[in-house]
Protein backbone atom coordinates (compact mmCIF):
# COMPACT_ATOMS: atom_id res chain seq x y z
CA UNK A 1 0.00 0.00 0.00
CA UNK A 2 0.98 3.60 -0.76
CA UNK A 3 1.11 6.67 0.55
CA UNK A 4 -0.59 9.25 -1.72
CA UNK A 5 -1.25 12.28 0.80
CA UNK A 6 1.81 14.18 1.86
CA UNK A 7 2.67 13.80 5.70
CA UNK A 8 4.11 16.84 6.40
CA UNK A 9 2.31 19.96 7.08
CA UNK A 10 2.95 22.99 4.31
CA UNK A 11 6.30 24.99 4.55
CA UNK A 12 5.45 28.67 6.24
CA UNK A 13 5.38 31.02 4.63
CA UNK A 14 7.82 34.21 4.95
CA UNK A 15 7.07 36.55 7.49
CA UNK A 16 5.53 40.09 5.75
CA UNK A 17 6.68 41.70 9.09
CA UNK A 18 10.27 43.40 8.84
CA UNK A 19 11.63 42.48 11.99
CA UNK A 20 14.60 43.72 11.67
CA UNK A 21 13.30 47.00 10.72
CA UNK A 22 11.36 47.01 13.69
CA UNK A 23 14.26 46.59 15.95
CA UNK A 24 15.68 49.14 14.60
CA UNK A 25 13.05 51.77 14.75
CA UNK A 26 12.97 51.06 18.64
CA UNK A 27 16.54 51.44 18.90
CA UNK A 28 16.10 54.71 17.09
CA UNK A 29 13.00 55.86 19.09
CA UNK A 30 15.14 55.00 22.31
CA UNK A 31 18.40 56.90 21.16
CA UNK A 32 15.67 59.66 20.56
CA UNK A 33 13.93 59.56 24.04
CA UNK A 34 17.43 59.57 25.99
CA UNK A 35 18.63 62.60 23.74
CA UNK A 36 15.42 64.21 24.21
CA UNK A 37 15.56 63.80 27.97
CA UNK A 38 18.92 64.61 28.50
CA UNK A 39 18.22 67.89 26.22
CA UNK A 40 14.94 68.52 29.17
CA UNK A 41 17.08 68.22 32.38
CA UNK A 42 19.68 70.29 31.04
CA UNK A 43 17.45 73.25 30.23
CA UNK A 44 15.55 72.39 33.50
CA UNK A 45 19.27 72.56 35.75
CA UNK A 46 20.35 75.76 33.61
CA UNK A 47 16.70 77.30 34.33
CA UNK A 48 16.66 76.49 38.08
CA UNK A 49 20.32 77.55 38.34
CA UNK A 50 19.17 80.68 37.16
CA UNK A 51 16.61 81.17 39.45
CA UNK A 52 18.48 80.57 41.84
CA UNK A 53 17.40 77.14 42.98
CA UNK A 54 19.19 74.53 43.92
CA UNK A 55 17.08 71.78 43.97
CA UNK A 56 13.77 70.69 43.40
CA UNK A 57 11.74 67.78 45.80
CA UNK A 58 9.05 66.48 43.69
CA UNK A 59 6.62 63.55 45.82
CA UNK A 60 4.65 60.84 43.66
CA UNK A 61 2.33 58.63 44.36
CA UNK A 62 2.23 55.76 41.66
CA UNK A 63 -0.36 53.02 41.30
CA UNK A 64 0.01 50.61 38.57
CA UNK A 65 -0.08 52.34 35.41
CA UNK A 66 -0.49 55.96 36.67
CA UNK A 67 1.65 58.30 38.71
CA UNK A 68 0.44 61.30 40.05
CA UNK A 69 2.75 64.11 40.75
CA UNK A 70 1.27 65.24 45.01
CA UNK A 71 4.28 68.11 45.84
CA UNK A 72 6.56 70.05 44.52
CA UNK A 73 8.96 72.19 47.08
CA UNK A 74 11.81 74.74 45.28
CA UNK A 75 14.79 75.19 47.79
CA UNK A 76 17.70 76.98 47.40
CA UNK A 77 20.07 75.87 49.87
CA UNK A 78 18.06 75.05 53.03
CA UNK A 79 15.22 77.94 52.29
CA UNK A 80 12.00 76.94 50.76
CA UNK A 81 11.80 79.40 47.81
CA UNK A 82 8.86 80.08 45.59
CA UNK A 83 9.36 79.00 41.86
CA UNK A 84 9.59 82.23 39.21
CA UNK A 85 7.17 82.90 36.61
CA UNK A 86 9.49 81.55 34.09
CA UNK A 87 8.70 79.40 30.85
CA UNK A 88 10.84 77.16 29.24
CA UNK A 89 11.46 75.03 26.00
CA UNK A 90 9.93 71.12 26.74
CA UNK A 91 10.40 68.63 23.96
CA UNK A 92 7.66 66.06 24.69
CA UNK A 93 9.62 62.22 24.34
CA UNK A 94 7.13 60.80 22.18
CA UNK A 95 8.51 58.65 19.33
CA UNK A 96 8.04 60.57 16.29
CA UNK A 97 6.32 63.49 17.38
CA UNK A 98 8.92 66.18 17.88
CA UNK A 99 7.22 69.20 19.36
CA UNK A 100 8.93 71.97 21.33
CA UNK A 101 6.64 73.76 23.30
CA UNK A 102 7.02 76.61 26.77
CA UNK A 103 6.07 75.39 29.50
CA UNK A 104 5.59 76.89 33.10
CA UNK A 105 8.80 76.15 35.18
CA UNK A 106 6.51 74.31 37.87
CA UNK A 107 4.70 72.52 34.76
CA UNK A 108 7.78 71.58 33.38
CA UNK A 109 9.30 70.10 36.40
CA UNK A 110 6.12 67.15 36.63
CA UNK A 111 6.38 66.70 32.89
CA UNK A 112 9.98 65.61 33.10
CA UNK A 113 9.16 63.69 36.55
CA UNK A 114 6.63 62.23 34.64
CA UNK A 115 8.43 61.15 31.85
CA UNK A 116 11.60 59.84 34.14
CA UNK A 117 8.80 57.71 36.13
CA UNK A 118 7.29 56.16 33.05
CA UNK A 119 11.13 55.27 31.51
CA UNK A 120 12.12 54.18 35.12
CA UNK A 121 8.55 51.67 35.24
CA UNK A 122 8.67 50.69 31.45
CA UNK A 123 12.59 49.65 32.01
CA UNK A 124 12.13 47.95 35.01
CA UNK A 125 8.72 46.23 34.21
CA UNK A 126 7.14 47.33 37.66
CA UNK A 127 3.78 47.99 37.53
CA UNK A 128 3.53 47.89 41.67
CA UNK A 129 2.09 50.57 43.63
CA UNK A 130 4.88 53.16 45.30
CA UNK A 131 5.45 56.23 46.71
CA UNK A 132 7.78 58.65 46.57
CA UNK A 133 10.32 61.31 45.94
CA UNK A 134 12.57 62.41 43.30
CA UNK A 135 15.21 65.25 43.90
CA UNK A 136 16.50 67.63 41.22
CA UNK A 137 19.63 68.63 42.66
CA UNK A 138 20.21 71.53 40.00
CA UNK A 139 23.87 72.30 41.73
CA UNK A 140 25.22 69.49 40.98
CA UNK A 141 23.24 68.49 38.05
CA UNK A 142 21.74 64.90 39.02
CA UNK A 143 18.58 63.20 40.07
CA UNK A 144 18.12 61.26 43.70
CA UNK A 145 14.77 58.59 43.49
CA UNK A 146 13.46 57.58 46.99
CA UNK A 147 11.07 55.22 45.16
CA UNK A 148 9.29 52.43 47.83
CA UNK A 149 6.86 49.98 46.24
CA UNK A 150 4.00 48.78 48.07
CA UNK A 151 1.46 45.88 47.52
CA UNK A 152 -2.04 46.24 46.95
CA UNK A 153 -4.91 45.16 44.85
CA UNK A 154 -4.63 45.18 40.98
CA UNK A 155 -7.18 47.79 39.19
CA UNK A 156 -9.99 47.03 37.26
CA UNK A 157 -10.18 49.13 33.68
CA UNK A 158 -7.90 49.99 31.09
CA UNK A 159 -4.28 51.35 31.33
CA UNK A 160 -3.43 54.91 31.15
CA UNK A 161 -0.62 57.29 30.82
CA UNK A 162 1.44 59.01 33.86
CA UNK A 163 -0.41 62.39 34.41
CA UNK A 164 1.00 65.52 35.22
CA UNK A 165 -1.35 66.59 38.12
CA UNK A 166 -0.44 67.87 41.44
CA UNK A 167 -1.66 70.12 44.05
CA UNK A 168 -1.04 73.78 42.81
CA UNK A 169 0.57 75.33 45.58
CA UNK A 170 0.63 79.72 45.76
CA UNK A 171 4.71 78.48 44.70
Amino acid sequence: MRQTSPTLPAPLRPPSTDFQGLQAQLAEDAARFSALMAANMTRLYDHLTLAGITHVMVSFHCDHDICRITDLTAWADDAERPCPDVEIPYVAPIPRAPALRKLALSDAIAQITCDLLRDLRAASDMSTPADGRLSFDASARANLLEYNPRRAVAPSGPPQICHATYARRPW
